[in-house]
């Protein structure tokens, strides 16, 4: 369970972002083909998971401390705290997140064509040695990164390709650079069996997965912190995703 001590701190320290007068699924539709994973449970056990359907609508899921809409109509706010606070994890990971996990289609061939389109800012990115995952593209066959999309406090940011299908052997591509705070655009593909990266609408760079076998996958978009110490935050305002 998230620690009360570390809550009440980062409420303390940081300003929340004050919600608008509807749930964020109500603003953005698409988030009803994803499912919501958050940093705490209310159970004890592992991390809550909001569905897709309970994200839709006016009356749709929100939290103002993680999960929420901008007040002034424009943005989706996410929040994670770091590895310290004793937030809910999942198994397979040692760190916290408010993330999204495309849920309809779960699981596509990378055969076809594949895009998800992100506008968003990181106001701000967490300690971890390549900073906040913004974005995937992950496994449905063997439940291991195809790749992660890192977001660094500098501005760097990062395509983090796996390089086995048990996970942990990562090669780290730097692909572009925007300063914290500042608003870009970025794609991840999956098409054709090769996987892309383009940073606001321009040159695709390419790379090789021929190592994991081309495995059916699906998307995540969101703030998954990758520190120890430092919170992240992470904002959204559009998204778009293209299967054919």
């Amino acid at each position: 369970m998230l620690s009360i001590l570390y809550l009440l701190l980062y409420l303390a320290g940081h300003a929340i972002t004050a919600s608008a007068a509807c749930a964020p699924g109500y603003y953005m539709p698409i988030l009803s083909h994803f499912q919501l994973q958050l940093p705490y449970s209310t159970d004890g056990g592992g991390p809550l998971i909001v569905s897709g359907s309970e994200l839709s609508g006016c009356n749709g899921y929100q939290n103002s401390t993680w999960f929420s809409w901008n007040e002034t109509g424009s943005h989706l706010v996410m929040n994670a705290p770091p590895s310290s606070t004793g937030c809910a994890k999942t198994s397979g990971s040692k760190h916290c997140r408010t993330e999204l996990r495309e849920q309809n289609p779960s699981r596509w061939s990378a055969r076809g064509t594949n895009t998800m389109t992100v506008e968003l800012t990181v106001p701000k990115a967490d300690d971890g040695n390549y900073g906040t995952v913004i974005g995937q593209v992950f496994s449905a066959e063997y439940s291991k990164p195809v790749v992660e999309l890192y977001y660094k406090p500098s501005g760097e940011i990062y395509m983090g390709v796996e390089q086995t299908t048990t996970g942990g052997n990562t090669d780290f591509n730097p692909v572009g650079h925007v300063p914290e705070g500042t608003k870009f655009t970025y794609e991840l593909g999956y098409s054709n069996d090769v996987l892309s990266f383009s940073l606001n609408g321009g040159i695709k760079q390419t790379f090789d997965t021929s190592q994991l076998g081309y495995p059916d996958s699906y998307f995540k978009v969101g703030d998954y912190n990758q520190g120890t110490n430092n919170y992240s935050k992470v904002s959204i305002y559009s998204i778009s995703i293209v299967h054919k």
